[in-house]
């Protein structure tokens, strides 16, 4: 997955505009990331790798798009 992939991932999960979402998109400055925000936004990440992330429990306490991308990264699963 493409790190611009994560960005219409999460925007598409929080019902956001894409180019409302950075980095900086968190928890703590988008209303819509609740905890039902953030089961949906795992829930596709789940379905984006055809449930790859759900052997990733760092993802759950991701509370940014920052470190969502992170552990993605760490796990090989963002690509350049």
């Amino acid at each position: 997955m493409k790190e611009t992939r994560l960005f219409e991932i999460v925007a598409e999960a929080l019902e956001l505009e894409v180019e409302n979402v950075s980095l900086d998109t968190s928890t703590e400055n988008v209303e819509e990331w609740d905890s039902l925000g953030h089961i949906t936004i795992l829930s596709a990440l789940d379905d984006e790798t055809g449930g790859e992330t759900s052997e990733l429990p760092d993802l759950t306490q991701a509370v940014s798009v920052r470190e969502l991308l992170e552990v993605l990264k760490a796990n090989g699963m963002i690509n350049a």
